[in-house]
């Protein structure tokens, strides 16, 4: 196959001369190739035209948050530090935590001239508490007792209880943050902004939406004139090197190998090693994170595996989810996913980058290791946790290192493949084995795994490799794929069984506001959205850690040992499997471009997906003569 590939794309090349650096200089939008930086898309969008972060289905990934929207915080990667964007710094609370002034930023502007100011925080902050059509609605509901404008810049945050992490959970930590400050002279005269779709946008970013794709493949964007009046030039006071910024959906993998080997992409997503291999034998102009093994950054803070909806049965049961756990040879998994390169993420929620295995991960060793016991319902038990993980990888790649090494390399261990175990599991989670297979309640046992299409290559090949692993443990299974907008909707209603989506998460030792929604009292009945997780995990202890860490200083001792408490609490529970850290194989092509994080020049990690990524767009300059 990877000879066929090869061979193909040498053809591809022959018949398609202009790949040649520089010898086309105007793209297919019609724009310079020297000003136009292109980045890839991973889907294209169901709704062309859809900018409006609170309309139902847009795809904010496409560029729209990266570049445009107005964050009340966002985050510094490398220090794991949020820094005010609208805001002008952090919240100055009261002694309590019920009261919180925020200044905001003077100086910046939308991009039709009109001043950035409170109107715009309070009128946004009141939209979402009014409209029970936005799904933050009740969320904000339950904090907010009111916000309201002091003076032109400065808005009073009064929330009903005590609430110490007001940056945090309404300002970037990771991804981005649905709080999305809108033009209030716009959306104030929208009479239902769930269904305006704002085609023209007027946004406070770098970049405005100069034309789109009707068919949804594309969006280009244009630097604002007055880029200095943006969030970025206020906040930084440098301007974004490219003129243009051009997100195109390219295809398929051969289509993507064959637009960056041309030099017809600067950036992608993210790919597979062997991708990565043929596209650098052919471009030497393409790079990845290091230039060496193990190639990707291992320290995405989103995890990759499993995920179980249950809100039924036998989802619901702990010993039914361990089971499956325990039902999977997880050196299989790795070594199918990735061909072994990756942390092993074994917590089911917090995600193993360095700093979280420093923080909790490492730590909390003696206790997997020595303490946590599964009962097998039988009489006997099991110690599930398997520390061997990282030396057996590394015998099985032939890389050399210290015990350390290693670890920071492949992670701390994961979890044991033990069948039998796994079988005596199920059948205590009410599940009966029979010559033709498994049954549940009297009927045939199947169960779904779900992965979303056409994006994210961990992710479906975690879910094809949990498929293949529990066929052969001797599970009815199928496998199905979902688009983006599919998933947005069946995810948070809990149309699915088993999706290998990515509930984990953590960049900051304090990581409640990415935990926060795992509260069961913010669930919805199956078939609704509501604002927490759409798993619909139900565990009254973690309710409780998570009410006291709502009014807990974040610095303190106390936080930290809630933390601990909740992570044990989901080991415990595995309400999500989790395979590897979000590995990423995030290729750039230095042919136009250069200026690129990576491991030597590493001011952010390679996410281009995120919101911050208009904060790496003064770093990267155009290729000099």
């Amino acid at each position: 196959m990877r000879k066929f590939l090869s061979l193909l794309l040498a053809v591809l090349m022959i018949a398609s001369l202009s790949g040649i650096a520089f010898a086309e200089e105007t793209t297919a939008v019609g724009t310079p190739r020297t000003e136009t930086l292109i980045v890839e898309t991973q889907t294209p969008t169901d709704v062309p035209g859809q900018f409006n972060s609170y309309m139902q289905g847009t795809q904010m990934g496409f560029g729209i948050h990266q570049l445009m929207s107005a964050m009340m915080w966002e985050m510094d990667t490398v220090k794991g530090e949020q820094f005010g964007e609208v805001a002008e710094g952090m919240p100055e609370s009261n002694e309590d935590f019920t009261e919180h002034i925020v200044k905001i930023r003077q100086g910046i502007k939308w991009s039709d001239g009109e001043d950035l100011n409170a109107d715009d925080v309070v009128f946004t902050f009141n939209m979402i508490m009014s409209n029970k059509g936005i799904s933050q609605c009740d969320y904000y509901n339950t904090v907010f007792a009111s916000i309201e404008k002091v003076d032109d810049y400065t808005v009073k945050f009064v929330t009903k209880e005590s609430f110490p992490r007001l940056a945090l959970k309404f300002g970037v930590t990771i991804w981005g943050n649905d709080c999305r400050i809108v033009p209030e002279h716009i959306y104030s005269k929208v009479e239902d902004v769930t269904t305006f779709k704002d085609s023209e946008p007027v946004v406070a970013g770098p970049y405005t939406v100069k034309a789109y794709d009707e068919l949804g493949n594309w969006i280009l964007y244009e630097r604002r004139e007055d880029w200095q009046n943006s969030t970025v030039g206020v906040v930084t006071g440098k301007m974004p090197q490219a003129k243009y910024v051009w997100f195109r959906y390219l295809g398929d993998d051969t289509t993507r190998q064959m637009s960056m080997i041309n030099n017809e992409a600067d950036i992608l997503c993210e790919v597979t090693p062997e991708i990565l291999d043929v596209m650098t034998s052919y471009n030497d102009k393409i790079a990845c994170w290091y230039n060496e093994f193990p190639y990707a950054t291992s320290d995405d803070p989103c995890s990759k595996g499993l995920s179980f909806m249950m809100g039924k049965a036998p989802y619901d049961n702990v010993d039914f989810r361990w089971g499956i756990t325990l039902a999977m040879n997880f050196d299989e998994i790795s070594m199918n996913v990735f061909d072994g390169v990756g942390r092993a993420s074994c917590f089911p929620i917090l995600t193993a980058t360095s700093a979280m295995q420093e923080l909790y991960y490492k730590p909390l060793l003696p206790w997997l290791e020595n303490e946590f016991v599964l009962d097998l319902g039988d009489g006997t038990t099991v110690k599930p946790f398997d520390s061997g993980y990282a030396a057996r990888m590394a015998q099985k790649l032939g890389i050399k290192g210290t015990e350390d090494e290693l670890i920071d390399m492949f992670g701390i261990g994961c979890w044991k493949y033990d069948p039998e175990a796994a079988t005596k599991l199920l059948i205590k989670a009410g599940l009966e084995k029979k010559d033709d297979g498994w049954y549940f309640n009297g009927s045939k046992f199947t169960t779904e795994i779900s992965y979303l299409a056409d994006t994210e290559a961990q992710s479906a090949r975690g879910a094809q490799t949990a498929y293949n692993q529990l066929q052969a443990f001797g599970l009815d299974c199928t496998i199905t794929s979902k688009s983006t907008a599919t998933w947005d909707v069946d995810g948070g209603q809990g149309n699915y069984q088993i999706g290998t989506y990515w509930p984990s998460a953590g960049i900051l030792k304090d990581f409640y506001s990415a935990i926060s929604g795992w509260d069961s009292r913010l669930m919805k009945p199956l078939g609704e959205t509501g604002s927490g997780q759409g798993a619909r995990w139900k565990n009254e202890k973690v309710d409780e850690i998570l009410t006291e860490l709502a009014g807990v200083d974040p610095t303190s001792d106390k936080s930290y040992e809630l933390h601990q408490e909740f992570l044990k609490e989901a080991v415990k529970e595995m309400p999500a499997i989790n395979f590897l850290n979000g590995t990423k194989f995030v290729p750039t092509n230095s042919t136009y471009w250069e200026g690129y994080p990576n491991a030597e020049n590493a001011y952010d990690g390679p996410w281009w997906w995120w919101s911050r990524f208009k904060y790496d767009l003064p770093f990267i300059q155009p290729v000099q003569g």
